[in-house]
């Protein structure tokens, strides 16, 4: 069996209770403390108010790299280790560190960065993402929000799932005319509106002492294999403008042989955006409870 594990990304839900599992992982200590210290706000808060402490986009971004990232060790404690691997969005961090081509601390620290980076462009290009719920529309949509603002194509995340990045009167002036829905973030991600913070991120990258890969990484922007002929700072920090082709990664994954998928922790939505391009009979885990683990380990161990 070929298995790809699936870093999820800030779109994720049900963060609380796999905060609580992962903590209790004995390790996962390093990670989590880590991921503290970078926001400054102990694990012991991090459940505080019902988890919304963790909700801004500063916070959010490297404690969910560092769930990720537990579970990913804690799999591979288990013998579970992947022929593939791919992050949507945020979770590309976590990706290329579980292929080994950075450590698990710099994982979490470059989140870290990349949050307060995303956080500061969105104060100065202030905005959102708006999810189309007729891809035929996509065309219109960006006609109607060049008229009132500016729009762009953020992710093409399934063949019935598209999502435009754009300031509010754009995404406003679209939601009136096409069958739509607001998605719960504070930025224009994955638009030009970040482009102040691509440098940045592509000098922290290129700052990160790298190591031969030991699983094949899937791109976000294209779909395409991550290999020696790419260079990798520039390709992960554009990232940042670049719309996510999450269909194009999950098509890439199945034609290389991929025949079962790990959802590293909250995994509803990837599990979801599976279905959605690859059919309802794909087997997909969903990493986030000792149970869930139990279970992947002794399926697989008796396949």
């Amino acid at each position: 069996m070929t298995l790809a594990f699936l870093a999820p990304g800030q779109g994720s839900r049900d963060l609380v209770h796999v905060v609580d599992f992962a903590r209790k992982l004995a390790r996962g200590k390093e990670w989590l403390e880590l991921a503290a210290a970078t926001i400054h706000l102990p694990v012991s808060g991090w459940l505080d108010q019902g988890g919304r402490l963790l909700e801004p986009t500063e916070v959010l971004q490297p404690v969910l790299t560092a769930i990720s990232l537990v579970i990913a060790e804690e799999l591979a404690f288990r013998g579970i280790r992947p022929d593939y691997v791919a992050g949507h969005s945020l979770g590309e961090i976590a990706a290329i560190a579980i292929a080994g081509w950075i450590s698990y601390a710099d994982a979490i620290s470059l989140a870290g960065l990349r949050g307060r980076l995303m956080a500061r462009e969105a104060k100065n290009h202030p905005g959102g993402l708006l999810a189309l719920l007729e891809k035929n529309d996509l065309e219109r949509a960006l006609s109607i929000g060049k008229e009132t603002g500016w729009v762009e194509l953020g992710a093409e995340n399934a063949p019935d799932e598209v999502v435009l990045s754009g300031n509010d009167a754009a995404l406003r002036s679209i939601a009136a005319a096409c069958a739509s829905r607001r998605l719960p973030v504070v930025g224009p991600w994955h638009s030009s509106a970040m482009a102040a913070a691509v440098e940045e991120f592509r000098n922290a990258l290129a700052a990160c002492d790298t190591h031969p890969l030991q699983a094949q990484v899937v791109l976000n922007r294209d779909g395409s294999i991550l290999d020696a002929k790419i260079d990798k700072p520039t390709c992960l920090a554009d990232q940042l403008i670049q719309p996510i082709q999450w269909s194009k990664s999950l098509q890439t994954m199945r034609q290389s042989g991929a025949t079962e998928y790990i959802a590293l922790g909250p995994g509803a939505v990837m599990r979801a955006l599976v279905r959605k391009n690859l059919g309802s009979e794909e087997r997909v885990w969903i990493a986030d409870c000792e149970a869930s683990l139990r279970s992947l380990v002794e399926a697989r161990s008796g396949s």
